[in-house]
Order: structure tokens, then C-alpha cells, then sequence
């Protein structure tokens, strides 16, 4: 996969290599060995999608699940379709279960946080979660204990979700177009992804605006965007691509949104922050009338950048690639272009189909598969940032 010499200058600077997700550190425990067992009254049941409407009138879709574990002190819910645990993990659950609780105890560790707020603790309860994509699905609710280890307890169920029939709403999206802020415009596509849920989005970062010396056309890359059914708008997402190795230096490739930050008083925390959770809104693409041209709009983000500076809500200013890398016990975050376009943004639709070549999905790998685990149902207005780096 190319890459610009900016980045393979940055990486070569790194001080130890990963050939997985970057955000790890090494871990001096050694866990008792656990056997897993399946309880006789633990359950987990896949309930159905429903409607949840939030307090402000907006209307989520949502997945409805009923847990039981009576003794469990903690636990947490994953899926995974039955072909990557057959690929990715050759049907070994305790690998799956391993694997995923590790990376919830980097996680904890790098945003320094106990491991325990990511796990669920109520032994009999139903729980609302964000919509969940198409396919034949796995399910597990698997105990935990205190330091993030698996107990070798577990509960499972199969889930089979149909994809919906399109929309004219959802369908009015679908074409080419040109998007960007007047100086930087990028000629995209909007494909069909799942229906009524999500668009593959083909183009951002590419054409006659990258600098030519300095920029890299990233014509290689895809973005999920997701489609509302409320509002009938667009919405561009944080979200992690996948990961690749440069010069024995493992890369995440990241689509993160950047915010521009100004005290009351002139300080070193003033500029331009890159937020670094995944699953954000970062902005939002409205349908003008008719469906030639649409504008898209920064969505807000809550944000503490300091322990002695207050949370402040500020809307997204940008969104781009992002490369993400291990530099000694620190992960540093790169632009593989410098010049994107300010947000707000205009689109003007130049083909009302698509002419490309189908675009093919990415392999899945542990890490995307940990990436697109299930969440429980949030407020979608307080979206606040666990994560914000300075940009260079």
C-alpha cells in the first residue's frame, strides 16, 4: 500500500515495531489458566431492532438484548460472525474471548481508565444498543474479573438480521459528486452500503487538490458513512480502515475529525486538536431542495483538553486520514495530507449514478472485528472525547 514519504519519514523515527493495532503496551501479568464453562442459567437473547425515541424527539434504531448471569461480577457482550471466528480464530472461542478483553485492557490502560468501566455488571437486564449490521451473527455474554481477564464463564446465541429494503430517501444520495470548501474540492462517489444504515464513500482525499509534492492521492481507501433515518441526512464517522506495516512499523489507518481550539487568554493549548475516538459524527451532509446540491455542516464535540481548562463544545473543523503508529510507549497520529478542506462544506452532484468499479471490501482481521463490536445505545448529542492529540 503507498504512502507518502511524509509518513515513512515520521515512522522511521519510531522506537519499537507492532505488526497489529498500535494502541498496545506490554503486560507483566500472567493469568491463571481458565477453562471455559456455559452456567445453566446464564442467557443471552437477541430481543429484535426497535425504535428508541431519544428525549429531544429524535427517533434511533436500536438492538434490543435480554442478559441473565446471576453471580457475575462483571461482564461484557461481543459478536462475531460465525466465517472470521472460523477464519481468524479457527472456531477457538477462549482465543476470541482473549483476544477481545485484551484489547479492552490496553484500552483502559492507554486512556487511564479501570478496566471495570468497560464492563457491564447488572446480572439480569435488557440493554438498547446502537444498530448492528446485516448477516448471520454470533453473540456472547462472557464473564470477567476485576484486572480484565476472562472467568472462563459464557453465554451464547446465533442472530440472523436481514438487510432492509432501500428507501427512496436512502437512495436519493447515491451518485457522484464534488465535495469541499470552495479552494479544496474532492470528486467523490456515495455507494450502497447496507441499505437505509450506510454508504461506502470512494474519493475523499483525491484529485487535482493534493499537492502534487507533498500530498498523497489515498485512491485506495474507502469510508463508511451512515445514513439517517430520521432526518434523511448523511453523516460522516470517525472510524478505524485497518492496519498495514511500513518499514517493520505497524500503521492504523484512521478517518478522524480535527477541532480548532481557543482559550479565553492566548496559551499553549490553543490551535488545532485531533480527536481521537472512533464512532463520532463528525459532520453532517443535509439534502438541499432537489437533490443536486447538499451541505454539510460540523457536528459538535465535548472535550477537556487539560485537567485545569474547562470541557468546552466545539463543532469539528476538519476530517481526514490519519495514520497512527507507536513511537516508543507513545502512539503519534500523522496527516497523510495537510491541505483538507474546511468545514463547512457544499456538494454538487455530478452523475446521478456511480461510474466506478465495484469497490471490495476490506479482509476482516482481530482488530476490525474489535473495532466493530457492539456498544450499548448512547445519546447521540454528547458525543464527549476520551482522546485529543495536538496536530502537527
Amino acid at each position: 500500500m503507498k504512502k507518502t514519504m511524509m509518513i515513512l519519514a515520521v515512522v522511521l523515527l519510531a522506537a519499537v515495531s507492532c505488526d497489529k493495532h498500535t494502541y498496545r503496551h506490554r503486560e507483566n501479568t500472567d493469568p491463571v489458566e481458565t477453562v471455559l464453562n456455559k452456567p445453566s442459567n446464564w442467557s443471552i437473547q437477541y430481543k429484535g431492532r426497535e425504535n428508541f425515541t431519544e428525549a429531544d424527539g429524535y427517533v434511533s434504531r436500536v438492538e434490543r438484548v435480554s442478559v441473565r448471569c446471576p453471580g457475575a461480577d462483571y461482564y461484557i457482550l461481543r459478536t462475531i460472525s460465525p466465517d472470521d471466528l472460523k477464519d481468524l480464530y479457527k472456531n477457538d472461542l477462549k482465543a476470541f474471548f482473549e483476544e477481545e478483553a485484551k484489547y479492552l485492557r490496553e484500552d483502559a490502560y492507554n486512556y487511564k481508565e479501570k478496566v471495570t468501566d468497560y464492563f457491564y455488571v447488572e446480572e439480569v437486564q435488557d440493554y438498547l444498543l446502537d444498530r448492528m449490521r446485516m448477516g448471520n451473527w454470533l453473540m456472547f455474554l462472557v464473564g470477567m474479573d476485576d484486572n480484565g481477564f476472562i472467568t472462563g464463564s459464557y453465554a451464547e446465541t446465533s442472530v440472523n438480521i436481514p438487510e432492509e429494503t432501500p428507501t427512496e430517501s436512502y437512495n436519493k444520495w447515491i451518485g457522484e459528486w464534488n465535495i469541499g470548501d470552495g479552494k479544496i474540492i474532492y470528486p467523490i462517489s456515495i455507494e450502497k452500503g447496507e441499505a437505509n444504515y450506510t454508504y461506502i464513500i470512494r474519493g475523499w482525499e483525491t484529485g487535482s487538490s493534493i499537492d502534487e509534492k507533498t500530498g498523497e492521492q489515498m485512491n485506495q481507501e474507502y469510508l463508511e458513512a451512515e445514513y439517517d433515518n430520521n432526518n434523511g441526512n448523511l453523516y460522516f464517522k470517525s472510524q478505524y480502515l485497518g492496519t498495514y506495516t511500513e518499514n517493520n512499523v505497524g500503521i492504523d489507518e484512521l478517518f478522524l475529525g480535527k477541532i480548532n481550539y481557543k482559550g479565553e487568554k492566548q496559551s499553549t493549548y490553543d490551535g488545532i486538536w485531533i480527536i481521537t475516538d472512533e464512532g463520532f459524527d463528525l459532520a453532517a451532509a443535509e439534502m438541499n431542495e432537489g437533490i443536486s446540491t447538499a451541505t454539510v455542516t460540523g457536528c459538535d464535540v465535548n472535550v477537556k483538553l487539560a485537567d485545569h481548562l474547562p470541557e468546552v463544545t466545539l463543532p469539528f473543523m476538519y476530517m481526514q486520514y490519519i495514520a497512527a503508529y507507536m513511537n516508543g510507549n507513545n502512539v503519534e497520529y500523522a496527516e497523510y495530507n495537510k491541505n483538507v478542506p474546511e468545514i463547512p462544506l457544499t456538494m454538487d452532484r455530478t452523475r446521478s449514478s456511480v461510474n466506478r468499479p465495484a469497490w471490495t471490501p476490506r479482509p476482516s482481521t482481530r482488530a476490525s472485528v474489535h473495532h466493530a463490536q457492539v456498544r450499548e445505545h448512547r445519546d447521540r448529542l454528547n458525543q464527549t472525547a476520551r482522546g485529543a492529540v495536538r496536530a502537527r
